[in-house]
């Protein structure tokens, strides 16, 4: 998102006698080292609690003269109609909206949500001057746009809302100059505060003493590549299994999934899918060691990128290294073929998550797709599974699995289990969906819902868009009154070609966060639904 730089009138000019200190700096972006224009840098004077802004230019440079004493001050008069960025932006609860008019007229303001729909309004007469209006949410978490009209005049920006509100709206439009200055006596220093902020990126905050000619270098990072990103469920191993030219290492322009892509998409956390078709083989097991000596194999031969984590911290270390951690989850109860000594292999393997049925039920467990589904669920062996994966601290995972045999699940473990790749059958009704009530009952286990990106599990009406990602998310949201229980389930390279628009590989991760952020997820939430959530749940049942 790229905001419109109307440059701020600084009333520094227009006072008489003033001294004044000058600071400037340079902000670039944190990985790619490249300008960024238009961040906004607040610089807050500590020793009277004055607070002004400037934005970057195209270059990345900004500039301030902080005043240390004024003599007397004048009134400014506009010559043309002017309307600045509101501020904070974005907000929550309030924001301020601030604008120039040159003659004395009258003058609307409004406010509108996404959909053209009026929010609010207040029209008045006002004199020539500088005005500012306070707007106190009214209206829910989102985007909106304030228009001031002022003659045959009109200026509309767009302005973010992180939270939903219930405030008075549009409050007294008072003037914007009016004791902006006061008299401050001579100084040597000055104690300030700058914050440096744009959006999508994380704030950074310098604490400090100037007495002028200081100049800040600041790398702003963005939020998606400042917290960690894990992604439950990618089947890239498969592609490789049928395609024994395709390799990790090598940036492709097909399938979705490689180390380069990786990387761009600020992945920091992989599972890596182990999934036998039960069509195709008939020794599961076997097929599967396969697939975890192509998991190896693949993981030595890019040691600098990439390494095998078991736990949470261990992932963390390797991210430290600048390394993808890259863990194994099994997709199927098929695989360890009625064997708890085979279930033990692949968890010495480093299976971390198994999915509990792909499609095709097994014996002492029945699947989604099975007409059984509701009737039946755990036998007393699939009892031991639950039990043994519970002691070994493997995670119970439910996409796929049938409704009964989730609801027996949860009367055994005591672990919270998740969902790996799904969505909201509420919102997509499809047999690989969840019901209200299950996603209900996964949160209560303390477990996550990872949403998967296959659009026809997420809309009935393709192409998928990062919207209807967002649907989902939002519906699970709003029925557990929390953003605790939602991660990222990708299903890349298990999908084929059937992509949601914006999110064709794994690269395009970031293009996720920054639609979380606009739709009006605060910086912490894309955070828990990036890794924070399932965080939780690896430490939990896996261990540090």
């Amino acid at each position: 998102m790229k905001y419109i730089f109307i440059p701020i009138i600084f009333f520094l000019s227009l006072l008489c006698n003033a001294q004044s200190i000058s600071i400037s700096g340079n902000v670039k972006d944190f990985l790619t080292n490249s300008p960024l224009e238009n961040s906004k840098v607040q610089i807050k004077n500590l020793q009277n609690g004055f607070v002004d802004s400037v934005f970057s230019d195209a270059a990345g440079n900004w500039q301030y003269n902080i005043i240390t004493a004024v003599v007397n001050e004048i009134q400014y008069l506009p010559t043309s109609m002017e309307v600045m960025q509101n501020f904070p932006n974005p907000f929550n609860p309030s924001t301020k909206i601030s604008f120039l008019i040159p003659v004395d007229n009258n003058v609307t303001i409004q406010i509108h949500n996404i959909l053209g729909e009026l929010v609010d309004m207040k029209n008045t007469f006002l004199s020539k001057g500088n005005y500012v209006v306070d707007w106190f949410s009214k209206g829910g978490a989102g985007v909106y746009f304030y228009t001031i009209t002022y003659s045959n005049q009109s200026i509309t920006k767009k302005m973010i809302q992180l939270d939903g509100g219930n405030g008075i709206g549009l409050g007294e439009i008072r003037s914007g100059i009016s004791n902006s200055y006061k008299s401050l006596n001579s100084t040597d220093a000055v104690n300030v505060e700058i914050v440096i902020t744009k959006f999508s990126y994380a704030a950074d905050t310098t604490f400090t003493t100037i007495s002028g000619g200081e100049n800040f270098t600041t790398r702003l990072q963005t939020i998606h590549n400042k917290y960690t990103l894990i992604d439950l469920h990618n089947d890239v191993l498969e592609v490789m299994v049928d395609d024994t030219t395709y390799h990790l290492a090598e940036l492709h322009n097909y399938n979705h999934t490689d180390i380069p892509r990786l990387q761009l998409g600020g992945v920091d956390v992989q599972f890596f899918s182990i999934w036998v078709s039960p069509t195709t083989y008939t020794n599961y097991y076997q097929q599967a060691l396969v697939m975890r000596d192509l998991f190896f194999s693949e993981l030595a031969a890019n040691t600098s990128t990439i390494a095998q984590a078991t736990t949470m911290q261990q992932a963390l270390n390797l991210n430290n290294q600048n390394k993808i951690a890259a863990v194994i989850g099994v997709e199927g109860g098929h695989h360890i073929e009625e064997s708890l000594d085979k279930l033990d292999t692949l968890y010495y393997a480093g299976m971390r998550y198994l999915t509990i049925t792909w499609n095709n039920s097994v014996s002492w467990a029945i699947a989604a797709a099975d007409n059984r589904t509701l009737t039946q669920g755990l036998n007393s062996f699939g009892q031991q599974v639950i039990r043994k994966l519970d002691s070994l601290g493997v995670i119970i995972d439910v996409s796929h699995t049938g409704i009964k045999t989730i609801q027996d699940i949860l009367q055994v473990t005591t672990n919270p289990i998740i969902a790996t790749h799904s969505g909201a059958r509420a919102i997509r009704n499809h047999s690989r969906n969840l019901y209200d009530w299950q996603i209900q009952d996964i949160a209560n286990s303390g477990g996550v819902i990872g949403i998967v990106f296959y659009p026809p599990f997420l809309t009935s009406n393709p192409p998928a868009s990062i919207s209807d990602v967002i649907q989902h998310i939002d519906h699970i949201v709003n029925l557990l009154g929390s953003t605790d229980n939602v991660a990222i389930g990708s299903d890349f390279d298990g999908i084929g070609s059937n992509v949601v628009i914006g999110l064709e590989d794994t690269s395009k991760f970031p293009e996720l966060t920054l639609a979380l952020l606009e739709h009006g997820y605060s910086e912490l939430e894309v955070a828990k639904f990036l890794g924070g959530n399932f965080r939780r749940v690896f430490e939990q049942v896996c261990g540090n």
